[in-house]
Parts: structure tokens; C-alpha cells; sequence
């Protein structure tokens, strides 16, 4: 299946150029008609006329129909998401007339699919644009010889409805080209994607430079650039995230890019590449993958005959600029902490592995009560499934045994029935590390979850050689209790048959009675490093957690009639601390030096490099496994990047502040403007080669202004511009008349006395 031309219009525009527009249908093989039987027409089992067209295949030549154009057939227009020429998204749309015939009519456009009809335009037999024919914007006049008016889009606003949609694991890093390419499929054009940015870092994988491209050229920051797709997810559990329009966004703004759609292909050009008129273009298919390398520079246009009423306005230098980096969601360890599974075996929860003879499950069924011998008297329906742990380690003390912890602190190492991934220990300097662990249950008072949370680590010099340590809850010196000093003991073998130390979470008798189910939550926050004596070394070390079998003491006075014990377990969870506050992110932040006053708009990114250092103000160090931290392919964090125009080594978002910072540094023009020209490019600097015609001065009530002498006042807008060059903001086109209506801004490129921060914030309110 495929998009065909059904319907077609030629004409010219006031050059004699050739122009085009298509109006293609999904699937579409030609004219239908309604199969007949013996004067009969054929239905098919909902009562619908069967139909066909004469061979079911699309001819080119028999099946495309030609429409006649109305008044204005075809005008582009760009629409900027900040009005202004730091904006990072240009949607574009299409305003088509044409006029109705039996053939060609409002009835036969009718759909509700927003993907059906694809409108195609051509300049010169190449493609200028496409985008889809939106169903709710159909209108045609109730009158003799009507005109239908449709709206076509690139349905780039549609993204700010589509939440992304995560495709990797958690524990998988992507391309941001491959996040660029999702999003953009999501608006139904599959078109190819090119990629100006000339951004470059250290840590990029190195190629062999030639005549052509020196080595670091290669390298393109979307495609060389790694990170986590779920910096995106707003909540693990149910796996919402943000929507794609924020997302694009945010990508473009990190590295100061515009999004934007041309000639039939997504382009993403860096905003300072466009205002320096040159860079190198990759070429991507619409899935993201390399096609092309090549360099280009961005044209000069002139322009004339100005229309009268165009309008010069001064915008005022920005004195600061702010890229905002928000940290994200902080990771909760280990993955699927709350042990969700869409189906009753617990060999089915997500990123644990569960034993296939266990006879534990996933339930909605969770106890209310016991019976004496642990089987489950009454549950009631839980909203989401939890684990029930079926198995049970029942140890028979002696009658007279008074020396005994309310549980079993012990449990045989090949007994366990779940293990979960494993998960690196984070740390803030290598050396050590803070974090929290909290158990949530569901069971029967005197009964414990036995949980072996483990550390895997290996020795300085030791590469590859692996030690295991368990978390206990140490025994008061009385045997009788657990002390509540929490640390970690080595394990020499955590596979053994034999009994080894792992953490009872023991549920308390808080009813007074043996048989209520107690629901309990537990918190451990733990500290720990490498002693003076150690070669332990920290930073190989990972966590990971077994799940065993329930455990109790029974004897004659206590647990006696137990036979089996059933508990639930909720979650568990690990949540690594820092040793202050965590910031919610980092501010880059730029104030230009002098008596100015208007700030340029905040831009918010999700992802920049692993800080470590502020500049100018307070920094708190933040998470190593932060979600908005980007890696390279080998999944080294990126650190020191660099640009053609500025070899300091210095983080991403440094650099595009500075490019921000440049553009907007002084007062520049703005022009809203209209001028005739043989064919608009949004990529094309902007020039007035010439005067344009004078105008006499009127005052508000249009009397002309004089001077002393009598003589009129005149003006012309060209004084203001010669010599300087406008990029092009948003506006409209209409091809047949070769007429531009819009805004142009002037550039400004150069650098600026200003004075950069880099700083923490805990709240919003912490953005100077």
C-alpha cells in the first residue's frame, strides 16, 4: 500500500515557473465501481457495496484527476514557537483553494483519518513541501461554481499531543537520532533528515581525517551523542512520559538548533552554523541512518520593492541568558523495584529472574488474616499484583530454647527464588556512598521476609575477581533481638547449600494477634566505604538482591502450630543519597556586562554533560547515574566539547549559551516585512541590495509632515538596512505571486563583554 496522486494541478507562477500541487490518497488504485450481479449490486456482510476499479492496480497515466486552482492556490506558511529568531521549532502549514466539480468535491474528501490525504507541492518537478490534509479544516461555499478551501499541515503540532513512546531498555543507551527520528515519525511523514550542527567533542569516537573533512567533521553531535530514553518517563510504574513536542524541543535548544521542514525533508540546523552562512549537512533516512556528508552554504538573497506598511523594529540586546538543565527523575534501584509482572509467574517479572519450579506468584489477592497454621484465611483484591512468596523456611527450636531473635537471621544460599539485575553503587567522588532501602510487605506477625541485598565488588589489582558481601542486622549481644547496626559482611560463597547471613524483615505482632495480616514498611539508610586497610575498590562495585523463602521460628510455646507461612512482598527499593541536598539541575547562565535590562527567554534541555564544578555561584554535585548525563558510543560520559568558531574546551551547554549569548548580545532589527522574490529560501541570509522607494512622513491623522522650508519629509526603510543581513523568523509564501509576508531578524554574530555562571538549583525560584 501506498500514497497515489489522485487528483493534480498545474500552473505557473508570475515568472512562468512550473508548479505543482498533488493531492494523494492512501492505497488509492483508481476510480471505483460498484460490482453488480444481474442488475443486482453486490453487498458485502455489513451491508456495504462491494466496489472495485478496473485491474485493482494504480495507473498513473488513467488515474490521476485534474482540479482547477482557485484565487490562491498554495500559500506556505512558517510558523516560529517563539516568534523570534532563537525559536527552536518552525511548523509549517498550507492554506490550498481550489475549485469544486462533480469529480472533485467536499463529499469525496470527507475522512476522519488524519493521514489519508497527502498533499505534495513542486517547484521546478521538485518537491517544496509536504504535509497532510487536515479533515477538520474542509470548507467550501454554498453557491454557484464553489470554491473549496483545505489545510494542509506537517503536523508538527499534532507531537505535543503523543506521548513517547520508550523502545529501549532501561539499561540501554540510544542516538538522539534515533529519538529525533521516533518523534518525527510520529507525524506520519517518513522523510529524510538533514543534520547542520557543528558541535564537536573530545570523547566522540575519532576518524581519519581526508582532503576533504578534517577528522573531528565527521562527527556529527545527533548521531555520536548517547543517552537514556527514560529521562523521558515521568513515572516508572506506569511508564507515562512527557510528549514528544517538549522533547524535540529540548533536543534542539541543547544544541541551539531550529527544527524545521524543506524541499520534502526534515532539516535541524544550528542556529549559529545558519547565521555564519555556512556547515556540514549529514544526510539521514527517515530512520535515522547515515547517508550523506557534504558542505554547504547558506545562500544570499536580495530584495527591493518593499511593501509599504512594513515595519523596523529595534529588539533590545539580551542581557541574560539561561539554559536550564533539568537532572530528571532520580533512579530507584533495582529495575521494576515493585516487581510488576502482566501475569501470575514470577518468571515473567520484568528485569528479575525467577525460578520456574518456585511456586510463588503474582496475585491480586492479598491476606487479611491467617489461619494458626499460616494458610490464608481470608485476602481481599488488591489494584495492581504483588508477590506472594509461597515457600517457607520453618525452623523447629527446642522447647526449652529461650536464646532465640524473633526470626531467622540465616537461610541456605541455593534456596532463593528471585534474583534481580544487577546495579552499579553510585557514588559522588569514587570513595564512598550514601543511599536508603526500603522494603514494603504484607504477612503474618512473626514471620520474615528473607531479602539478600549483595555487593559484588572487586579488589584494587584484582581486575575480574569478584567478592561478595551481604547486608546483615547484627544480634544483640543477649541473643535476643536484632541490635539495628546495619552493615555489610563478606560472603565467601552466597551459592552455598549451607546457611548463609542474609536481612529478616520480620513482621511485629502490632494486633495483638498471631493470625491479622500486618501490612509494614521498612527503611534502612546505610553509609559505607572502604576501610583505611582495604584495596576494596568502590567504584567496581555493583548491588543486586535475592528474594528467598519466608522464614520462622516455631517451638512449643511460640509459632506452634505453624506449617507454612504465605507473605507478600511489595517492593524493594534502593534510593542512593548525596551528601547534602540533591539540585533538581544546573543553571548555564550568561549576563552581559553594561546597563541592560531584558532577558531572553529560559531555555529547559534534558540532557548536557556530567558537572562536577560551578563557576561564579554555589554548585552541588548531583547524581553519576543521572538520566540527563550523554555518553559516546563506549559509554564514556561526554565532557569538553569545541566548535569551528570557538576551540576552548568547555561543556555543551557553555557553548550553545555562548551562541545564544552572541546573537542576541546587542540591539538587533527585526522586520516584519513584505517583498516580492522568484522563490523564498528559510535557510538564506537577507540583504536590501538597494534604496527603496521614498514615502512622505504623515502624522496620525495623515496630514504630510513639512519642514521649516515647506519642504515634504520623505523616508526610506532601505537607509536602515543596507549592509546589514536578516535570517529569516516565520512568514507566509504564496508561490503564485512569488510574494513573502513575515518577519526577518538581523544577524549578529559577534562576541559580547558578558561574565558566565554555572550554578545549582533546588527549585525554580533558585534561578537568579
Amino acid at each position: 500500500m501506498a500514497y497515489n496522486t489522485k487528483y493534480i494541478l498545474n500552473y505557473c507562477n508570475r515568472h512562468g515557473k512550473g508548479l505543482r500541487i498533488e493531492l494523494q490518497l492512501w492505497d488509492y488504485v483508481g476510480e471505483a465501481f460498484i460490482l453488480v450481479n444481474e442488475d443486482q449490486y453486490l453487498l458485502d456482510q455489513d451491508g456495504a457495496y462491494l466496489s472495485t476499479n478496473i485491474d485493482g492496480n494504480y495507473d498513473p497515466q488513467r488515474d490521476k484527476n485534474a482540479i482547477v486552482g482557485g484565487p490562491n492556490p498554495f500559500t506556505l506558511t512558517y510558523k516560529n514557537d517563539i516568534g523570534e529568531k532563537g525559536g527552536a521549532i518552525r511548523a509549517t502549514n498550507a492554506d490550498m483553494q481550489f475549485y469544486e466539480d462533480i469529480l472533485f468535491n467536499i463529499d469525496d474528501l470527507a475522512t476522519s483519518d488524519e493521514t489519508q490525504i497527502r498533499a505534495v507541492f513542486y517547484m521546478d518537478d521538485q518537491i517544496e513541501w509536504i504535509g497532510f490534509v487536515t479533515p477538520d479544516f474542509f470548507n467550501v461555499k454554498i453557491e454557484e461554481n464553489p470554491l473549496i478551501t483545505l489545510t494542509a499541515s506537517d503536523r508538527i503540532g499534532i507531537l505535543k499531543d503523543v506521548e513517547y513512546s520508550v523502545a529501549s531498555d532501561i539499561t540501554q543507551n540510544v542516538r538522539i537520532i534515533d529519538i529525533v527520528s521516533n518523534i518525527l515519525k510520529q507525524t506520519g511523514l517518513s522523510l529524510d533528515i538533514n543534520i547542520v550542527c557543528g558541535m564537536y567533542c573530545d570523547q566522540f569516537e575519532l576518524f581519519s581525517g581526508d582532503e576533504e573533512f578534517e577528522s573531528f567533521e565527521y562527527n556529527n553531535p545527533f548521531y555520536d551523542s548517547w543517552v537514556n530514553e527514560y529521562r523521558f518517563v515521568t513515572n516508572i510504574e506506569t511508564m507515562e512520559t512527557l510528549n514528544c513536542y517538549d522533547i524535540l524541543q529540548a533536543i534542539s535548544n541543547q544544541f541551539n538548533c531550529l527544527v524545521t521542514q524543506y524541499k520534502g525533508a526534515w532539516w535541524i540546523i544550528n542556529k549559529y552554523d545558519l547565521e555564519q552562512g555556512k556547515g556540514i549537512r549529514f544526510n539521514y533516512n527517515s530512520a535515522g541512518e547515515y547517508q550523506s556528508i557534504e558542505r554547504i552554504s547558506f545562500r544570499e538573497e536580495y530584495f527591493n520593492l518593499i511593501d509599504s506598511g512594513s515595519e523596523r523594529t529595534i529588539i533590545p540586546a539580551g542581557a541574560k541568558n539561561t539554559y536550564v538543565l533539568d537532572n530528571g527523575p532520580e533512579m530507584i534501584y533495582p529495575l521494576n523495584a515493585s516487581l510488576n509482572s502482566d501475569t501470575v509467574l514470577i518468571s515473567d517479572i520484568r528485569y528479575w529472574w525467577g525460578r520456574f519450579s518456585s511456586s510463588s506468584i503474582n496475585t491480586f489477592d492479598i491476606p487479611s488474616e491467617y489461619n494458626s497454621n499460616g494458610s490464608i484465611k481470608e485476602s481481599y483484591e488488591n489494584e495492581v499484583k504483588e508477590l506472594l512468596i509461597n515457600e517457607g523456611v520453618i525452623t523447629t527450636l527446642a522447647n526449652d530454647s529461650t536464646n532465640f531473635t524473633p526470626v531467622p537471621s540465616t537461610i541456605p544460599g541455593t534456596s532463593y527464588i528471585l534474583e534481580s539485575n544487577k546495579f552499579k553503587v553510585v557514588t559522588m567522588d569514587k570513595r564512598k556512598s550514601s543511599f536508603k532501602l526500603n522494603v514494603k510487605g504484607t504477612g503474618k506477625p512473626l514471620t520474615a521476609l528473607m531479602i539478600g541485598m549483595f555487593m559484588e565488588i572487586e579488589k584494587s589489582g584484582e581486575p575480574g575477581v569478584k567478592y561478595h558481601f551481604s547486608l546483615v542486622n547484627e544480634i544483640s549481644s543477649d541473643g535476643k533481638s536484632f541490635s539495628g547496626n546495619n552493615v555489610f559482611v563478606r560472603v565467601d560463597n552466597i551459592n552455598s547449600a549451607s546457611n548463609i547471613p542474609v536481612y529478616p524483615f520480620g513482621f511485629e505482632n502490632k494486633y495483638n494477634s498471631l493470625n491479622i495480616a500486618v501490612d509494614q514498611d521498612w527503611n534502612i539508610e546505610m553509609h559505607i566505604a572502604a576501610g583505611q586497610m582495604q584495596t576494596y575498590d568502590i567504584s567496581t562495585a555493583n548491588f543486586f538482591f535475592r528474594i528467598y523463602p519466608n522464614a520462622a521460628y516455631k517451638k512449643n510455646d511460640y509459632n506452634q502450630d505453624l506449617t507454612e507461612v504465605h507473605n507478600i512482598l511489595k517492593s524493594v527499593s534502593v534510593t542512593f543519597l548525596n551528601d547534602n541536598q540533591t539540585p533538581k539541575g544546573t543553571v548555564f547562565q550568561s549576563r552581559l556586562t553594561g546597563q541592560f535590562t531584558k532577558p531572553t527567554d529560559e531555555r529547559n534541555v534534558m540532557f548536557g554533560d556530567y558537572q562536577t564544578v560551578g563557576q561564579n555561584g554555589f554548585f552541588y554535585k548531583y547524581r553519576e547515574d543521572s538520566l540527563s548525563i550523554m555518553y559516546n558510543h563506549a559509554g564514556q560520559m561526554l565532557r569538553t566539547w569545541f566548535t569551528p568558531y570557538d576551540s576552548e574546551r568547555n561543556p555543551l551547554l557553555i557553548h550553545s549559551l555562548r551562541q545564544l549569548t552572541y546573537s542576541y548580545g546587542r540591539a538587533h532589527d527585526e522586520l516584519k516585512i513584505g517583498f516580492d522574490m522568484d522563490r523564498i529560501d528559510p535557510f538564506a541570509h537577507y540583504a536590501v541590495r538597494c534604496f527603496s522607494d521614498r514615502y512622505i512622513q504623515v502624522n496620525p491623522e495623515d496630514d504630510y509632515l513639512q519642514e521649516k522650508n515647506s519642504r515634504y519629509i520623505t523616508t526610506t526603510i532601505g537607509k536602515y538596512l543596507n549592509s546589514k543581513r536578516f535570517v529569516f523568523v516565520e512568514g507566509k509564501i504564496d508561490y503564485l505571486r512569488s510574494h513573502f509576508e513575515g518577519v526577518l531578524a538581523q544577524i549578529r554574530t559577534n562576541e559580547v563583554e558578558r561574565q558566565e555562571f554555572i550554578y545549582s538549583y533546588f527549585e525554580q525560584g533558585d534561578i537568579s
